[in-house]
């Protein structure tokens, strides 16, 4: 293997922050060396430069390497779109693109009428066999060996490339200059791209993985993978290789079953059918009403299909157009059940797999089989994202509140990572954390006494510390909020504002651009993390209450797992990693919103005695920081005396 660059900083832009020459130095071992390393850096360390950096210096003497950087969310993108740039001119000229969902793009959707993802996508290429897509073959045209660019789109492609990071905005101008397909554009520039950007599923969900790879033209040994928010990825790919199918499904399958067969031509549809259909009505005579039950996979694993089958029935159902991003929802009933049929088949190959009929909460009007669901549901992280990350060139995962890192290289199912955790890069005493002695919001301690407790508190956190930004007060759950919400907590001079399911980012995005808030919210919700609030690079944020612990509720999923989880590591840690770990995370996350800059300051006040139970899973800085109390007379003379003490620039 490559030695590690002589000089790893040397492509780095600016000035380091504190800790960060460190996380240059492991992307660029990372890279240089192959394998896979795990970064735990807080928000502030700079953690996308730094390991953009270090790649780059680790592959500076092949410019052929390719690179994909994988994001929870397209939105996420933005941050090493801008990075990239700095980079452009220290490094100099670097080719990327981010990529975006053809259904996204399209100048003629609207025209086509069609709602559905995968009704869009088979009318999308019908257009373009029968050559009624203009935008397509403006760009292309038809040679011996099939189609090809024409030489002013080959043109367009090399302006593209040359001018900057090609993002969806750059696209859709070029588009619209030119009248041709904004999405084949984009899918021409991330072909020659060094880096690509885009979504977790374009290679962590197994029936996306194949499609993204051949759109790239490029084999998974070949390619460097950076993951960001990497504390996501164990839930995600379970979810991601989650299957379901309803009785809704069901019923629109034997409805217009006709139809389907005709459009497949797999006359062996009808039995696959038939089999979910008498599987689920056969369990729904065991199950009560809103409640769970286990199945044996013979339930749902018909012995009469077989893989090649199932890739046949894929292959007719979906468009020959290659788009990786169409694959990632299943949108059609149809869909639906070739999704199932292949989660299915992985139960009878793997015994980490739970098959369970799912009976969703319903009216007394509505048949309890209408809200039925049969689910396939994997344990194994390390099986679905283990492969993926040791199968790369070199992979890189980095978060905020990845620890402990241990942890998460056993259960991602990569033990020989190289790991780096890094310490908090802000000053001391720019922090000050309470944690609540005497209250909890354990389920057996719930009362109205609590709730009035708890109001109480915030309200004195939140007279106390005054209004120059906002404060972040987060739950367990909505019901929870609405219980402490009903006594009325003083907001100290911030203008209420409360999260709700429905509630839209733009939403808190406008209002607290307006002035200091007191934001109700939950953790995990999009108000918590959904956004940056981060204003000239500061946080707009100097008061965090958070309430409570969020443990998830104990399904018969979360059961299951733990049991999977202790039968695999030990008696015990079912319960560590599938809820204390991912519960004390969201508070992490949450922390995280209160200092973005070594300017920031402010105040987090933990109300729940448990918290004293986990500290070190909130980082190790936190014990310099730690003030407990037990009353609210001594929580306001903490926070006083700590505002004093700033005041006066003791600390």
């Amino acid at each position: 293997m490559a030695a590690t660059t002589s000089d790893p900083m040397r492509y780095f832009p600016y000035v380091p922050r504190p800790h960060q020459d460190r996380a240059v130095r492991l992307a660029a071992n990372v890279f240089s060396r192959g394998g896979v390393g795990l970064l735990s850096a807080d928000c502030g360390v700079g953690k996308t430069i730094a390991v953009l950096a270090g790649y780059l210096a680790a592959r500076a003497e092949q410019p052929g390497s390719r690179l994909f950087i994988l994001t929870r969310t397209h939105s996420q993108t933005s941050v090493f779109e801008s990075e990239i740039a700095v980079l452009r001119s220290s490094y100099g000229h670097i080719t990327a693109t981010s990529l975006v969902s053809r259904a996204h793009m399209c100048p003629m959707r609207e025209m086509m009428g069609e709602t559905s993802l995968a009704g869009f996508l088979r009318t999308c290429a019908l257009y373009i066999r029968s050559g009624r897509c203009s935008y397509f073959w403006d760009l292309y045209r038809r040679g011996p060996e099939g189609r090809v660019l024409r030489d002013d789109a080959r043109e367009l492609v090399d302006e593209l490339l040359s001018g900057g990071v090609v993002t969806r905005a750059v696209v859709e101008a070029a588009s619209e200059d030119n009248a041709v397909c904004p999405y084949e554009l984009l899918r021409c520039a991330a072909r020659e791209s060094r880096i690509v950007i885009g979504p977790y599923p374009y290679l962590f969900k197994s029936t996306v993985r194949r499609a993204t790879l051949a759109s790239l033209g490029i084999t998974l040994d070949d390619l460097d993978i950076i993951v960001d928010e990497a504390h996501n990825l164990p839930e995600h790919v379970l979810e991601a290789e989650t299957a379901r199918l309803s009785a809704h499904d069901l019923l629109w399958l034997r409805e217009n079953l006709d139809d389907v067969c005709k459009m497949t031509g797999i006359s062996w549809t009808g039995d696959v059918v038939d089999f979910f259909w008498e599987s689920m009505m056969t369990a729904l005579d065991r199950v009560a009403d809103s409640s769970e039950i286990r199945l044996e996979k013979w339930d749902v694993a018909p012995r009469f299909v077989q893989p090649r089958d199932l890739d046949a029935l894929a292959e007719s159902a979906r468009p020959d157009i290659t788009d990786p991003d169409g694959a990632v929802n299943a949108e059609t009933p149809l869909d639906r059940l070739i999704e199932f049929l292949y989660a299915a088949l992985h139960t009878v190959q793997s015994e980490d797999w739970l098959v369970t009929l799912n009976i969703a909460p319903h009216g007394d009007d509505t048949p309890k089989f209408m809200s039925a669901s049969l689910t396939v549901r994997p344990f194994n992280a390390a099986a679905l994202a283990g492969p993926v990350l040791r199968g790369a060139r070199a992979a890189l995962l980095m978060s905020g509140t990845l620890r402990p890192v241990r942890h998460y290289s056993t259960l991602l199912g990569i033990p020989d990572a190289v790991a780096e955790e890094l310490a908090s890069p802000y000053p001391q005493g720019t922090r000050m954390v309470l944690v609540d002695t005497v209250l909890s919001t354990k389920y057996r301690e719930r009362s109205d006494d609590l709730w009035r407790l708890v109001a109480e508190r915030i309200g004195a956190v939140l007279s106390t510390v005054p209004a120059e930004k906002s404060a972040l007060i987060a739950f367990p759950s909505y019901a929870v909020m609405r219980e402490v919400l009903v006594y009325a907590p003083d907001t100290g001079f911030r203008t209420p504002l409360v999260e709700s399911p429905r509630s839209q980012l733009a939403e808190l995005a406008d209002a607290i651009a307006t002035g200091p808030h007191a934001i109700f919210c939950v953790y995990g919700g999009k108000f918590s993390e959904g956004v940056d609030l981060v204003e000239s690079g500061s946080s707009m944020i100097d008061v965090i209450v958070g309430v409570g612990i969020p443990f998830s509720p104990p399904s018969s999923y979360q059961l299951a797992l733990q049991r999977w989880l202790d039968e695999r590591f030990g008696r015990g840690m079912g319960y560590y990693y599938a809820t204390t770990i991912p519960s004390l995370r969201k508070v992490t996350q949450l922390i995280g919103r209160l200092r973005r800059s070594p300017s920031d300051w402010g105040i987090v006040v933990l109300i729940d005695r448990r918290f004293l139970r986990h500290l070190s899973l909130l980082g190790e800085d936190v014990y310099a920081d730690l003030w407990p109390y037990s009353t609210v007379e001594e929580l306001t003379y903490a926070i006083a005396e700590y505002l004093r003490l700033k005041g006066a620039g003791a600390i």
